[in-house]
């Protein structure tokens, strides 16, 4: 293989199906970065990078996923005015009143200070001594999703043609920087930092060139009515530190490397953080020294990448043309080919964002160039941070669930559990809105938080689900067993001290719907109350999950049957007086009809407790409650309903949503845009707006789940199948039990089916042009069937 991965997608003498290949893989531009997001993201899940592309240089915003603000919390209940039992009935009691405006006074005494912030970590720029930016010509970027190579090419008078590529090297660690010219080059680096400490001008020594910062202790997000700002403190706060190394003779004076010429120029970048007293610097110089060979990362990239491939028909037209450019054509033209780029793309970001060793992806992924990022580029535990690894295990990228589910198992045992205790008196653990690696457990808001979004006490227990996904997919009993277990019985623990019940019926008090509110009889929007259906219905799969988990493990816990007993005095799900799924307890009015949360409907995506063979009235109920929130909506909420859709075997719908998805937003980059309007950036970033990866994860999975289904003990192929996708082909979907498939299909009928398990079990399959029936499959032994009447 070659050691230069320039792919020549603009050569003319390239094959069409070489172009059509490429149109499903790689992103491409004619034009320079103007704006973050138009740039080109590479990472490895712990080092990441944004490539401008630059005609004469290059400059990379970097990150690395241990940069955040803040550190290990003393007090995770700090800054929270009330705090124990006492608080907590407090609130009941008011809440039990009708007292609303009381109970919201005392919810709001109970939260902490914010979460702390993901942090953009420093600036790397490259420029060709002598080389004029105005006089070069041609340029092109690249993003190979098959190598993870970003690549921009272009000529200089001086130099011919210039090739730079960048890569985050998935064996090193490092980002990996490389020019090739044709004629002898030398360059100029520099590095420069977000954080005004004193330390922040690059230094050096013959290890290459260095730059250290100190990080700030604590950053609001930008919404924030805090006066405090952005705090250092440089006796005990953390450090980060950049480390630049070249593979060419260099110099550093008034801290700018200067290489001397050549035609190849490696250079490799290594970041780090450190707690007060640690080096920072020397952690991030032994990446840099690791070196990065682009063979041995494109080996590694591609053993996760290949897993799973989506091949769509990409329309001649549509080849040839820059991505954006792309995207425009398709508001007009169907361009299937699009949506499997876009597929892949998610893939290749969870990729990215989120390997072991890492931490989970958060709202950006792995990227973020501002202080503070937009949200504080953080984790939001009432639906996006789930959403990020929705297409982990169906998309065949179990590796890359592993920060997350490791981050649960840590909070759960540690702030967690110090938060439920302490904060409500109550067993087990939880985990509100808002998080951070630290662990940052209690509601948030300083205190003036909204308690629609902030009195949400229901994040620790989806969050333990996950684990338990995890076992319906790949069967690890150990893990079962010392992982998935113990965090599923904290969950239960705190749900059975959470829940409410006067032995006859049983509720959730404070209750919310995430970031919703109802009205109440004099039209006053209302937050809290009693029972919100997300709560009965994540406490009926928890229960549920714990029941199953406990049969196979052999267990007789008295617990299980107690959380069970509790569960069934919980509301049922009710339909409303529109024909719709309630949101609360009572059929009360939405505040806003067109909300974009449909936290209500977890019953149907991702909890699979609704669906339309078993509960065809509930099922149609959720389509209306859909329909019912208006045909708008930010990026990840259209991923969303695309994934209900999707369950609802609604596969027109699911074309609608994901076209909605892609379409070019109408203000590139705004953060304040007043039409909360999904869409894409140039690079295909999702838009809320501003950018944020769940749409893209969540496209991503909303496709997988139209192509193939597990969650209701039959393996369905082609459920919710888009009329437009008449022919195509997946390899390498997965779903539980340890399968893997396979599956082609012509005029919306299956072709060919491949099956694979790790495990000897038997199955009911059933799709278009496959009447339901049952396989019996042998562990490790595939099972294929290709004929046109696909008999058996």
């Amino acid at each position: 293989m070659s050691k230069r991965f320039n792919n020549g997608t603009y050569t003319n003498h390239m094959s069409m199906s070489t172009k059509r290949s490429d149109a499903l893989h790689t992103l491409r531009y004619r034009s320079a970065s103007a704006r973050w997001t138009d740039a080109l993201p590479v990472g490895n899940g712990l080092r990441a990078a944004m490539c401008e592309g630059r005609a004469g240089g290059e400059r990379l915003l970097l990150n690395d996923t241990t940069a955040w603000s803040g550190g290990v919390i003393d007090d995770p209940l700090a800054g929270a005015l009330d705090r124990g039992p006492a608080a907590i009935a407090a609130v009941r009691e008011a809440i039990g009143a009708g007292d609303l405006d009381r109970a919201e006074a005392l919810v709001a005494r109970q939260q902490t200070p914010w979460a702390q912030a993901f942090l953009p970590f420093g600036t790397l720029e490259v420029s060709l001594a002598g080389v004029d930016a105005a006089r070069t010509s041609g340029l092109e970027r690249t993003l190979d999703l098959r190598t993870g190579i970003a690549t921009h090419t272009y000529k200089a008078p001086d130099a011919g043609r210039v090739t730079h590529e960048t890569w985050a090297d998935a064996v090193t660690g490092a980002i990996a920087h490389r020019i090739t010219a044709e004629t002898p080059v030398s360059l100029e680096v520099r590095l420069t930092g977000p954080f005004p400490s004193a330390s922040a001008t690059p230094s050096s020594d013959e290890a290459g060139l260095t730059a250290h910062w100190h990080l700030p202790v604590d950053v609001p997000p930008g919404h924030a009515a805090s006066s405090a700002g952005i705090r250092y403190d440089e006796a005990r706060g953390r450090r980060g530190a950049v480390v630049v190394l070249a593979s060419t003779a260099s110099a550093i004076t008034g801290g700018v490397l200067r290489t001397a010429a050549a035609t190849t120029h490696l250079l490799t970048i290594g970041t780090a953080t450190a707690d007060a007293g640690g080096d920072a610097v020397a952690e991030a110089r032994a990446v840099a020294g690791a070196g990065a060979e682009a063979d041995e990362h494109v080996v590694a990239h591609r053993a996760l990448y290949e897993r799973c491939v989506l091949d769509l028909p990409s329309p001649a037209e549509s080849v040839d043309l820059d991505t954006d450019e792309r995207v425009l054509r398709a508001q007009e033209h169907d361009d299937q080919g699009l949506a499997a780029l876009s597929f892949h793309y998610g893939r290749y970001l969870l990729m990215s964002s989120s390997r072991p060793g890492g931490l989970p992806a958060n709202l950006q992924g792995i990227w973020n160039a501002e202080l503070p990022g937009p949200w504080s580029s953080g984790y939001t535990a009432n639906i996006n941070l789930q959403m990020a690894y929705w297409p982990a295990e169906t998309t065949g990228l179990a590796e890359c669930h592993l920060p997350l589910l490791e981050f649960i198992a840590r909070v759960s045992e540690g702030t967690g559990a110090t938060t439920a205790r302490e904060l409500y008196g109550a067993d087990g653990w939880v985990l509100h809105h808002n998080t951070d690696p630290w662990g940052h457990a209690a509601a948030v808001g300083e205190g003036v938080g909204d308690p629609s979004w902030s009195t949400w006490p229901m994040g620790g227990v989806w969050l333990s689900l996950h684990l338990w996904e995890r076992w319906l997919f790949d069967g690890d009993l150990d893990a079962l067993r010392e992982r998935a277990w113990p965090v599923l019985e904290r969950a239960a623990r705190f749900a059975s001290s959470w829940i409410q019940s006067d032995g006859e019926r049983a509720w959730t008090s404070p209750s919310s719907s995430p970031e919703h509110r109802w009205l109440d009889a004099d039209g006053i929007p209302r937050a809290i109350g009693l029972t919100a259906t997300m709560d009965a219905e994540l406490l009926r799969a928890l229960s549920a999950a714990c029941r199953q988990a406990a049969a196979v493990l052999g267990r007789e816990d008295a617990w299980v049957g107690d959380l069970a007993a509790l569960v069934d005095l919980l509301p049922p799900l009710a339909i409303s007086a529109q024909g719709r799924i309630q949101e609360w307890a009572r059929d009360v009015p939405d505040a806003e009809p067109e909300h974009r949360h449909l936290s209500h409907l977890v019953g149907v995506f991702p909890l699979g407790l609704i669906t339309p063979d078993a509960e065809p009235e509930l099922a149609a109920a959720a389509a209306a409650s859909i329909l019912g929130r208006g045909p708008e909506s930010t990026g990840w909420a259209l991923a969303w309903r695309a994934l209900m859709w999707a369950r609802l075997h609604e596969g027109n719908r699911v074309h609608e949503q994901l076209w909605m998805l892609l379409r070019p937003v109408p203000s590139p980059g705004a953060h304040d845009s007043a039409e909360q309007r999904g869409g894409v950036y140039r690079n295909l970033f999702s838009a809320h707006p501003p950018f944020q990866i769940d749409g893209n994860l969540g496209f991503t999975a909303a496709v997988a789940e139209s192509l193939v289904q597990s969650h209701d003990g039959m393996l369905r192929l082609l459920p919710a199948l888009p009329e437009a996708w008449q022919e195509g082909s997946v390899h390498g979907i997965r779903a539980r039990g340890g399968v893997v498939v396979d599956v082609a299909w012509a005029s919306g009928r299956i072709r060919r089916v491949a099956l694979h398990s790790t495990r000897s079990l038997t199955l009911r399959v059933h799709g278009p042009g496959l009447p339901e029936r049952s396989v019996q499959l042998s562990a490790d032994q595939p099972m294929t069937i290709e004929t046109k009447e696909l008999a058996w």
